[in-house]
C-alpha cells in the first residue's frame, strides 16, 4: 500500500486494520487496562504525581510514580498494541501482555503466530495459551531484540493469537529512538 506521494505507507497511516463487527461482538480474548495502567504510563512519559492528579480525578489514594520511572512503563501498558523504544545494539527488551478469554468456549487453546521484520527478532513466551474456563486470565511475554547494531527506522510487525475460531491480532512497533515528549 502506497500514500498518494507514493511512498509506502505504514501501520501509521492505514491503522491497525480493517473492523469486523461481527468480530468486535466475539473477539476471543480482551485486553483489560486498568486506571493504574494508565498513571504508569503517564509516569513513564514524565509527569509527576501533582501533574498527574491535575488532569485525572481517578488517582487512587496513595499513588505515586515508581522511583526512576522509564518508558518502559509506556510499553507495558496492557494494550493489544505494543510500542517499543529504544531498542539499541544487542539488548532484548521485554514487554508482558495479559489476556482474558471471553471467547464463549470455556476451555480452549490460542497458538501463537509472529509477523517481525528482519531487523528484530521476536519471542512470544509461552506459544500457547491453555484456558479452562471464560473469563480466565493469561499473560505472555514478548521479547524484541535488534539483529542490527542499530534500527534505521521504526519497523513494524505483528502477534496473531489463534484458537481455530477467533483470531486476535496485536501490531507492535519498534525504533532505537526515545519515545521521550
Amino acid at each position: 500500500m502506497t500514500l498518494d506521494t507514493g511512498s509506502v505507507a505504514t501501520p501509521y497511516d492505514y491503522g491497525a486494520g480493517e473492523i469486523s463487527t461481527n468480530g468486535a461482538l466475539q473477539p476471543g480474548l480482551v485486553y483489560e487496562t486498568s486506571t493504574t495502567d494508565y498513571l504508569l504510563y503517564l509516569c513513564g512519559r514524565g509527569y509527576n504525581p501533582t501533574t498527574i492528579k491535575s488532569i485525572t480525578t481517578t488517582v487512587p489514594d496513595g499513588f505515586d510514580c515508581p522511583k526512576n520511572s522509564t518508558t518502559d512503563y509506556i510499553s507495558n501498558m496492557n494494550y493489544p498494541t505494543i510500542a517499543v523504544s529504544e531498542l539499541k545494539g544487542k539488548e532484548s527488551k521485554k514487554v508482558i501482555r495479559t489476556v482474558t478469554n471471553v471467547g464463549g468456549n470455556g476451555e480452549t487453546v490460542y497458538t501463537v503466530s509472529v509477523d517481525a521484520p528482519e531487523e528484530v527478532e521476536v519471542k512470544v513466551i509461552p506459544e500457547k495459551l491453555k484456558f479452562a474456563k471464560n473469563n480466565e486470565k493469561q499473560s505472555y511475554q514478548v521479547v524484541f531484540t535488534p539483529t542490527a547494531s542499530t534500527l534505521k527506522e521504526r519497523v513494524f510487525g505483528s502477534i496473531t493469537w489463534t484458537n481455530g475460531k477467533h483470531r486476535v491480532r496485536s501490531p507492535f512497533v519498534v525504533t532505537s529512538e526515545s519515545s521521550e515528549p
